[in-house]
């Protein structure tokens, strides 16, 4: 840990961005971090993103109203069968799914998988959803809704490592948000308004996602590319009012984060602690992959060589090669947790 909180200063390309701000309990510091980064958002009109429409960006812009009254649509159906996250390991809490066209045809069906997918029975139960999907020649490979309660996160990651190598992407289309939920990148911060389809490439580019203070449901299709929409590519755009550029944090943050992520551990909230590290990649801009090796570093403190090596292979299958086996294996154990309460 030494070693990379001392180089810090090596990767900064903005001094201006460092947020320096006391670090004594949980409350305290994420209180400290939204205030600073409010202020922060008004000082960065000068500086750059790393990152381009090639990476996210707006594909199509819809009907003022379709997020609406898809939202509409969603809110009359109490009964929608919402299945808890089959990817565990990938966040900390609040993500449920349903499957509108799956493998199996099944709206429980939620582990994503290469196919050629069916329509569930919950598509006829959301017509606004069902004629945009079947209006344009999409080559479809999966179609959910994701359901982010407040405050949720996804660690920062890529998709797709573990399915077959065949050229896909993945459209975003924001049905219920908030003006402080972001899609997020190694120092860029993404607000994904609604009536707009957006475009990512979720295998070239290590994200997370950060919801806000209410719930989120995104319409989630992932296609595989065909010439049709690859030439619709070229006309992706990413409006600049979308982005937050993420400030950069001094080797004393890092250290005061320790310190406060060891007191959690000695009062047995290691859950509390591993989430404080692993928030970091929403909050600063820092390596790819450095909110895991905080946690690896809390673990390496305790010579606890098993949790050592649990987040060593985390950060692996995270950031580099997942396997689909792994994946159903864990859901599986998660499922049958659960079902036994």
């Amino acid at each position: 840990m030494t070693d990379k909180t001392s180089n810090v200063s090596e990767w900064r390309k903005d001094k201006g961005g460092i947020l320096e701000v006391p670090v004594d309990n949980l409350s305290e510091y994420y209180e400290a971090v939204e205030d600073f980064t409010h202020k922060w958002r008004k000082k960065v009109k000068d500086r750059h993103s790393k990152i381009s429409c090639r990476t996210i960006g707006i594909i199509r812009d819809l009907p003022t109203g379709f997020s609406h009254d898809v939202a509409k649509e969603i809110e009359q159906l109490t009964s929608l069968p919402w299945q808890k996250n089959s990817y565990p390991d990938y966040g900390n809490h609040g993500y449920e799914v349903v499957s509108l066209y799956s493998k199996s045809g099944d709206s429980s069906d939620i582990i994503i998988e290469d196919c050629h997918p069916k329509p569930t029975p919950e598509l006829d139960q959301l017509p606004t959803i069902r004629s945009f999907v079947e209006r344009y020649n999409l080559s479809l490979m999966w179609v959910r809704l994701n359901k982010f309660t407040p405050d949720a996160c996804f660690w920062e990651h890529r998709d797709y490592s573990e399915l077959s190598e065949k050229q896909k992407i993945r459209l975003h289309v924001p049905i219920s948000t908030s003006t402080n939920s972001y899609m997020v990148f190694q120092d860029t911060a993404v607000h994904l308004k609604p009536d707009t389809v957006w475009l990512l490439r979720p295998d070239s580019d290590i994200h997370g996602f950060m919801n806000g203070h209410s719930v989120r449901i995104h319409l989630i299709i992932d296609i595989y590319l065909n010439n049709e929409l690859s030439n619709q590519i070229e006309q992706v755009y990413l409006p600049e009012e979308s982005l937050t550029l993420l400030p950069e944090a001094t080797p004393e943050i890092y250290k005061k984060l320790l310190s406060l992520a060891t007191k959690l551990v000695d009062e047995n909230r290691e859950k509390d602690a591993e989430e404080l590290l692993l928030k970091t990649f929403f909050q600063y801009n820092q390596p790819l992959g450095f909110s895991y090796d905080l946690v690896i570093s809390l673990y390496k403190k305790y010579s606890r060589g098993e949790k050592v090596q649990e987040w060593i292979s985390r950060k692996y299958r995270m950031m580099q090669k997942e396997e689909l086996q792994n994946i159903k294996n864990q859901w599986e154990q998660t499922n049958h947790k659960t079902r036994s309460y």
